[in-house]
């Protein structure tokens, strides 16, 4: 797989030795992870790693996300192995997932696939969903993952007729829509749980909705404007491209992490390379933020009520402005086409 972040660099002349720290980190902990989990899982699920260890951006302290996807029939033996796979992460000394319990449990094909939209897409279902899509990986056996999420594809594609009609600027709208609506979830949310949890992490937790969850975003927004209509048939050199085909060509889109997607948009797009060095610059000095283990743990404590006067926080604050900064530099300034797109389908 093309490095385009590295490629990125490259051009600019710089380095983001944070970034390229916690890929490496990522690389040796992905090993570890596959070696204990192993291939032992039942042949309709798959052991689905979400976080940062999927974004390939493992730094001190990160916690393991993950799910046992099923996509079979009922089985008893299901919960068993979920429970072994916690056992076996626990006793490998990972940070167990936070307590929201979205993570570390058994999640079932069908909740996810069907329920898109309604009443009982709850806030647990749609992010399983949504970061099925934009980061995950799979620690041994795939062919569950492999199925879910070309089936989840497929229903956003083969329903979105708007999308298969042949106008040159049509992009997967239904896709977007569910992105969008799991951005304003993560952003709402955030506000429930500083209420709930008495303050207690939100500055931690506000760190991330301004970058690593922003991030998350914003690479759904990317796989949607660069497989518009007019470059699906590029890409596919075809005039009529089947829903097969642009199923596949999503699907290859989203293997790449978050950050590689921007990467590879900014030089697509022709992003200036002042805001490319501030996009990464931004993002870089976030992992170097977070890979420091008393300022994470000063930023879990931190009250919202002192939170003016800490330097630390005011950290905080000033990368995520300047990550911003180059993403409004990007969307709506320096590319004509981004610029449509965002205002058409983003916005509106």
């Amino acid at each position: 797989m093309t490095d385009f972040i590295n490629q990125v660099a490259k051009n600019i002349g710089t380095d983001w030795a944070a970034i390229l720290k916690a890929r490496e980190q990522s690389d040796r902990v992905k090993q570890e992870v596959g070696q204990l989990i192993g291939a032992a899982n039942p042949a309709d699920t798959s052991v689905v790693i979400f976080g940062s260890l999927a974004r390939e951006e493992w730094t001190a302290k990160s916690d393991l996300d993950w799910n046992l996807l099923i996509d079979g029939t009922a089985d008893p033996d299901h919960l068993d192995v979920a429970l072994s796979i916690e056992s076996k992460l626990i006793d490998q000394g990972f940070v167990e997932p936070g307590p929201t319990g979205t993570f570390g449990r058994m999640a079932f094909s069908h909740e996810i696939l069907h329920r898109i939209g309604g009443q009982e897409d709850t806030n647990q279902n749609i992010t399983h969903r949504i970061l099925l899509l934009l980061e995950s990986w799979t620690a041994g056996k795939s062919e569950a993952y492999d199925r879910v999420l070309r089936q989840i594809l497929n229903r956003y594609v083969s329903e979105d007729l708007g999308f298969q009609r042949n106008e040159p600027d049509k992009i997967p709208r239904f896709l977007l829509n569910d992105i969008v609506r799991y951005w304003r979830t993560m952003a709402v949310d955030f506000a429930y749980k500083k209420r709930e949890r008495a303050g207690k992490g939100w500055a931690i937790r506000n760190a991330k909705l301004r970058m690593s969850r922003k991030l998350i975003f914003v690479s759904g927004l990317l796989v949607c404007f660069t497989n518009n209509r007019r470059d699906l048939k590029k890409v596919l050199a075809s005039d009529e491209p089947t829903v097969e085909q642009m199923v596949s060509q999503l699907e290859k889109t989203l293997k790449a992490s978050p950050l590689q997607i921007l990467a590879r948009a900014t030089m697509e797009y022709d992003i200036s390379a002042e805001t490319q060095a501030k996009l990464f610059g931004a993002y870089n000095d976030f992992l170097v933020l977070i890979d420091e283990g008393d300022k994470r743990e000063h930023l879990d404590q931190l009250r919202e009520e002192d939170a003016h006067a800490d330097s630390i926080f005011e950290t905080v604050r000033e990368i995520g402005n300047r990550f911003q900064s180059g993403l409004t530099k990007m969307f709506f300034e320096e590319n004509e086409n981004l610029n449509k797109f965002t205002k058409l389908y983003g916005v509106f």
